[in-house]
């Protein structure tokens, strides 16, 4: 009697799922793995949209460092020829500024919004330290930045902080960039700047 129980106890114990709990747990299963595979896929589209938002801002606000840089160094050196060349416009812009090296050849930059990229060229004087400048060929132009959604960049402003539209006159340019980069679901960016030339 007491072995019988015990065997019976024991077949029990031993007893495996029944169908039923197997199909349950394989449609638990199931549901848990949809939840995570989409989870996992929603994540992994954020990821990549804020990558490439990054990186469009990363370029943008590299160009315009650059471009700052480059501007506050503006000078020719030549009394009868202005660091700011004209004529000036908002969505592009033409001045001289020296290189770094000893002895300097003066660059000719121009930078300009076109298609919606931000793009950049310049020339390098044939000789070195002093007027009168002569250049060579402009280079190719070289995108910095893409994706630019506002029609005006540049701004000028003379020394008592009037708008100027006289090359010879601008003391400081506003640049405005505003960038929409394709995978940010319509998010923009906008960076702003004023650069005050140190060579007067």
């Amino acid at each position: 009697m007491i072995g019988s129980r015990l065997a019976t106890r024991i077949r029990r114990e031993e007893a495996g799922f029944t169908l039923i709990e197997v199909v349950v747990s394989m449609a638990v299963l199931g549901v848990m793995f949809a939840v995570y595979s989409d989870l996992f896929s929603t994540t992994l589209h954020v990821s990549g949209t804020v990558i490439n938002s990054s990186v469009a801002q990363s370029e943008t606000r590299a160009a315009i460092d650059g471009l700052a840089s480059d501007m506050r160094q503006s000078y020719t050196g030549d009394p009868a020829t202005s660091a700011i060349a004209g004529p000036l416009s908002g969505t592009s812009i033409t001045f001289y500024s020296p290189d770094r090296a000893t002895p300097f050849h003066l660059r000719k930059i121009t930078y300009q919004l076109s298609g919606g990229a931000l793009q950049r060229q310049f020339a390098l004087s044939t000789n070195t330290n002093g007027p009168p400048w002569t250049f060579g060929t402009m280079s190719a132009w070289n995108t910095l930045s893409s994706s630019i959604t506002n029609a005006t960049l540049f701004t000028y402003q003379d020394a008592t902080g009037a708008t100027t539209s006289t090359a010879a006159n601008v003391n400081r340019v506003g640049i405005t960039v505003t960038v929409s980069p394709p995978a940010s679901g319509g998010a923009t960016y906008t960076y702003s700047t004023s650069v005050t030339r140190r060579n007067q």
